[in-house]
């Protein structure tokens, strides 16, 4: 491949696999917890205790290659493949439970004094009792469904994994020896079979293989028969295609356009310089991923991974032209607010006026009866609570989270555009631009708005439409 990646070369591609793969497709930036999949998402657990929710025959995982300890759990420290403890190794999961109660009893932080039972917990996996064997040598897999653990000893686990010392051990004894066994299997078929596969598509052959070697082991076959048979990179994407096809949480076809975008960030000779030294990192045994955050190699890779990724001179500019933004809001929210109060003002004239016909206030004298006067003469009697409900809006508007859910976002928009003032409307707008609202929010918004045209300018002698109001996001 262009750049300085030798893709021949089993510490380079390991270290492009750690990104394409591991960070790519599996723990990526929640690796140092315990995670189930289908449960877990983001570092939080939202069905957590619903053994429904499990995907497939998922256990625990933990680590940027989500060693699955249901599935390996028994296998030694290290170990990329089952075989009997020698004296003085430990397995995966007992690794994990030392470590871990360790560092609790030295933080204060409660931990399950009933080992046997947290062991066999962590070994558990799926979503319902498997079996193996027929006829009379049917039986149930030992530790099947998987049995959550208790919420103190998960969140113990979670802050000893997420602290430096756990980050550097998981690196050490899950993450080194995983990814570089499946990187060395991935090289060593396409080596013996793999004649057809174009230097140009061999980094991505390379995480296609090293993907099903850690997700779905047992699938390796089937792309040993795809070479064997000549096959080319189409040929192998067609057979992951297949799998994906019957496996939708099989991930191969992810990692080969993964691959590919970090290849192609290698074509500029800067880019694949920082990619080179951080590719030397973390094919260390001795990485630290705790000082990720702060290394620039790292978060080069981690751009070419994720190419909307910020860099953080961006996030910092990106922050500042928001809070320029959030002042701007506001102050179309406060002109809003007195749009509001002005129209409410001569409402409460207009009721009073009605109220006391014969009093001291003297209809004005004019080309048109009084009649109430109301902000705006072609304003509707519910003017003034639009504008409230855009007022609030903007403040709200302004304090969405980039991620807020599609349908609130529209409602919101929705109610600052059904403002009567121009100012609102527009600020309305921006607001929604700058919290990453989708062409199909906005357009969902406008269409609404062309709808209610006729709403905002009733005819002549028609009764004015309800009021229209849209949710308003509680200020803190």
């Amino acid at each position: 491949m262009a750049g300085s990646l030798d893709t021949h070369n089993l510490d380079a591609v390991a270290g492009a696999v750690y990104f394409v793969v591991g960070r790519g497709t599996e723990g990526g930036s929640a690796s140092y917890h315990l995670s189930i999949a289908g449960v877990t998402e983001r570092g939080a657990h939202p069905t957590w205790g619903n053994v429904d929710s499990v995907r497939d025959n998922s256990g625990y995982s933990l680590g940027t290659i989500q060693v699955d300890l249901g599935q390996r759990g028994t296998w030694p420290l290290g170990a990329v493949a089952d075989a009997r403890l020698k004296p003085g190794e430990t397995t995966y999961v007992d690794g994990v439970i030392d470590q871990a109660a360790k560092y609790a009893k030295e933080h204060g932080l409660k931990f399950t004094e009933d080992r046997e039972k947290l062991r066999a917990d962590l070994l558990s996996h799926g979503h319902q009792q498997q079996f193996s064997g027929t006829g009379k040598h049917r039986h149930a897999v030992e530790g099947t469904p998987l049995q959550f653990i208790d919420q103190d000893t998960r969140n113990s686990i979670d802050a000893w994994a997420s602290s430096s010392e756990g980050q550097q051990w998981i690196h050490k004894n899950i993450d080194f020896p995983q990814i570089r066994n499946a990187t060395q299997s991935a090289m060593d078929m396409l080596d013996k079979y793999g004649q057809n596969i174009s230097e140009d598509h061999r980094l991505e052959t390379i995480a296609i293989l090293a993907k099903t070697a850690n997700q779905r082991p047992g699938d390796m076959k089937k792309f040993e028969e795809v070479l064997k048979h000549g096959g080319d990179y189409d040929a192998v994407h067609a057979k992951a295609e297949e799998i994906k096809a019957t496996h939708q949480a099989y991930d191969g076809l992810k990692a080969a356009t993964i691959a590919g975008m970090y290849k192609n960030a290698a074509l500029d000779p800067e880019k694949a310089a920082a990619l080179e030294r951080a590719q030397a990192k973390v094919s260390n045994e001795h990485f630290d991923p705790s000082k990720s955050a702060n290394d620039p190699d790292i978060n080069a890779a981690l751009n070419a991974i994720h190419p909307a990724r910020q860099h953080p001179s961006h996030a910092q500019h990106h922050d500042a032209h928001a809070k320029h933004h959030t002042d701007h809001t506001k102050h179309h929210a406060d002109h809003a607010k007195h749009h509001a109060d002005h129209a409410k003002h001569h409402d409460d004239h207009g009721k009073h006026h009605n109220e006391h016909p014969s009093g001291h206030h003297k209809p004005h004298h004019g080309n048109a009866p009084h009649e109430g006067t109301r902000h705006a003469d072609t304003a509707p009697p519910h003017a003034q609570d639009r504008a409230k409900t855009g007022a609030l809006t903007l403040e709200s508007a302004s304090a969405l989270p980039a991620n807020a859910g599609r349908k609130e976002t529209t409602d919101h928009l929705l109610a600052a555009l059904l403002s009567d003032d121009p100012a609102v409307m527009h600020a309305g707008i921006s607001a929604g631009l700058n919290t990453h609202v989708s062409q199909q929010n906005l357009q969902e918004a406008r269409q609404t708005v062309a709808q209610t045209e006729l709403v905002k300018q009733p005819a002549q002698n028609q009764p004015a439409p309800p009021q229209v109001q849209g949710p308003v996001m509680k200020m803190g």
